[in-house]
């Protein structure tokens, strides 16, 4: 399954816009046809063509514990996955959609010579730590290994 704009998934999640692209896949922005006006993220995780049959069914079966794990959270400071499925070579994680900047674009918009204001890098820091100490009370702990300014997102009200 290719992922692009026009397409419905699971007849329910319209395709809209790209949001972006990392090492993994993409990220679209779709409206959630089951509830009117809901607009949500859809992350697309493509696999490895060519790998194996066995680690197919096993990067499957990671995909689906974690996407279950990421589904029971529950915190301000992180999206909440709603849904999850698997369709061919193609895992699909449903998640809210965060309206704003990612932290990178916010720096590189900055006017030469100028600087973030002080007082939100230690608003979003603390931010960040509540969400970093959620996840590691997890039981297990869930570590989240990508944290960098293009995966943290401030919102158009500054969070």
């Amino acid at each position: 399954m290719a992922i692009s704009i026009g397409n419905t998934l699971k007849k329910r999640y319209l395709i809209q816009d790209s949001i972006g692209k990392g090492g993994m896949g993409s990220i679209w922005l779709a409206a959630d046809n089951r509830l009117e006006g809901r607009v949500c993220a859809v992350k697309e995780i493509v696999r490895d063509q060519d790998a194996t049959v066995n680690y197919h069914q096993q990067a499957r079966s990671q995909f689906h514990r974690e996407a279950s794990i990421l589904a029971r959270l529950d915190h301000p400071n992180l999206p909440k996955v709603s849904d999850y499925f698997t369709d061919k070579d193609t895992d699909v994680l449903i998640m809210d959609f965060v309206d704003g900047e990612d932290l990178r674009q916010k720096i590189e918009t900055q006017e030469p010579g100028t600087f973030l204001e002080e007082i939100e890098i230690l608003e979003w820091t603390h931010q960040i730590l509540e969400a970093l100490e959620y996840l590691h009370l997890q039981d297990p702990p869930i570590v989240h290994r990508d944290i960098k300014p293009s995966n943290i997102k401030v919102t158009t009200a500054g969070h």
